[in-house]
C-alpha cells in the first residue's frame, strides 16, 4: 500500500510543480514587461529582470493554492482517464485512502512555502524594492510623485523616497504635529545614515510653522531622535501581504498599542496563517470532483474547472477583505469563511461519491 501512496503522491507532486513552474513562468514575463515602461534613470533592463527574479518566490507562494488544486486535478484526472483509479476501488481502496495520499504531497508544498514567506520572500521584497528606488533616482528627495514610504511615530509623519537596508535614507521628510493636529515644523534632509546607533541628517531644511511666521533654517548636517532602527524600517517597507507572519503579529500589536488602524495588517496575518488550511480545502474540493462531476471529462476541461474553483476562491477572499473593514467584523472570518465553504462541498461531494 505505500507504493500505491507513492504512485499517486508523485502523481500529484509532478504535475503541481509543472503548474507553479508555468504559473509563475508568466507572470514573471507579463510582470517583466509591465516593469520596462517603469525604466529610468540606472533602473534599466538588467537591473529590471533582477527585481523581477527577486520577486518570483513571492509570485510562487500566492499561487500554490490554485496550484495544487489544478495538480491534484490533473494528476488524478490522469489516473482516471486511464482507469488506475477505477482498479484501485476495484481492489479495496477507498476514497479516503486515496485523498490522504493526495494530501501528503500537498502538505509537503505547504511546509515549503510557508518557510519561504517567513523567511525568503521578506529579506527580497526589501532588496528588490530598496535597490529599483535607488536607481530609479535617489537624488529626487523632494519629489512626491512616486510610491514612497510612510511612517508615523507619534504625532510625527515620515516619508522616504528610497530605503536601503544597510541603514540609509534618501529623500527624508518629517511633518510635525501638536496634539490638536496642527503643522508645527517640516523638516526635510536628502540623505540620513545610521550610524553609532543615531541618525544623521545631511543637507537639511527646517521649516518652522507658527501663527504669526514661518521661518526656515538650513544645516549641513543634524541628529535625529527617533525609536526608528534600520531593523524596525524592515516594516515600513514591505507591503503587509509581504511581511512574515512573526513581523505582522508583531507590528500589529504596536499598532494597535499606539492606537491606529491594524486591519490590513490583520488581515495579512490570518491569510498567512491561514493559506495551508485554505489549500487544503482547494484540493479536498478537487478530489471531490474527480470522483464525482469531472470524472470522465478531458484534460482541458478539468484544468479549466480548477482555474475557475481557485478563482471563485480568491475572489471571495478579495470580497470578504474589505466587508470586514466596512461591516466590523473580525478580519479571521475573511479568510475563514471561504475554507469552510470549500471543506463542506468537497466533503458533500465525497460522501456522495464515496
Amino acid at each position: 500500500m505505500n507504493r500505491l501512496d507513492q504512485y499517486v503522491a508523485r502523481n500529484v507532486l509532478f504535475a503541481s510543480l509543472m503548474v507553479v513552474l508555468v504559473i509563475v513562468g508568466l507572470d514573471g514575463i507579463f510582470g517583466l514587461v509591465d516593469e520596462l515602461g517603469r525604466l529610468k534613470g540606472d533602473y534599466q533592463f538588467v537591473e529590471a529582470l533582477q527585481f523581477i527574479g527577486m520577486r518570483l518566490p513571492r509570485r510562487a507562494y500566492e499561487y500554490m493554492p490554485m496550484a495544487c488544486l489544478i495538480g491534484c486535478l490533473a494528476g488524478l484526472g490522469t489516473m482516471a482517464a486511464n482507469s488506475e483509479l477505477t482498479v484501485m476501488r476495484a481492489a479495496g481502496v477507498s476514497v479516503g485512502r486515496i485523498s490522504l495520499a493526495v494530501m501528503k504531497p500537498v502538505a509537503l508544498l505547504m511546509v515549503i512555502s510557508m518557510l519561504i514567506a517567513e523567511y525568503a520572500i521578506p529579506s527580497l521584497e526589501r532588496i528588490a524594492q530598496s535597490q529599483r528606488a535607488v536607481a530609479q533616482g535617489k537624488a529626487e528627495t523632494h519629489s512626491n510623485k512616486g510610491r514612497g514610504y510612510w511612517h508615523r511615530e507619534g504625532n510625527e509623519f515620515m516619508r522616504f523616497t528610497a530605503i536601503e537596508p544597510n541603514g540609509v535614507l534618501h529623500g527624508l521628510t518629517l511633518y510635525q504635529f501638536d496634539d490638536e493636529a496642527q503643522l508645527q515644523r517640516i523638516r526635510s534632509a536628502r540623505r540620513a545614515i545610521y550610524q553609532r546607533e543615531q541618525w544623521l541628517m545631511e543637507q537639511v531644511t527646517d521649516v518652522s510653522v507658527t501663527d504669526e511666521r514661518t521661518s526656515k533654517q538650513s544645516f549641513n548636517s543634524l541628529s535625529w531622535e527617533t525609536g526608528l532602527t534600520p531593523e524596525s524600517l524592515n516594516v515600513v517597507m514591505v507591503q503587509p501581504r509581504d511581511m512574515s507572519i512573526s513581523n505582522l503579529y508583531r507590528y500589529t500589536r504596536y499598532l494597535e498599542s499606539q492606537g491606529l488602524n491594524a486591519d490590513n495588517y490583520l488581515l495579512s496575518f490570518w491569510r498567512k496563517v491561514t493559506q495551508p488550511l485554505g489549500t487544503f480545502a482547494l484540493v479536498v474540493l478537487g478530489i471531490s470532483f474527480i470522483f464525482g462531476p469531472l470524472r470522465a471529462v478531458t484534460p482541458g476541461y478539468r484544468i479549466f474547472s480548477g482555474i475557475l474553483v481557485g478563482l471563485v476562491y480568491k475572489y471571495a477572499e478579495e470580497l470578504l477583505a474589505p466587508a470586514s473593514i466596512v461591516f466590523g467584523f473580525e478580519p479571521v472570518w475573511a479568510s475563514v469563511i471561504p475554507i469552510v465553504g470549500c471543506f463542506s462541498i468537497g466533503f458533500w461531494m465525497l460522501r456522495k461519491a464515496g
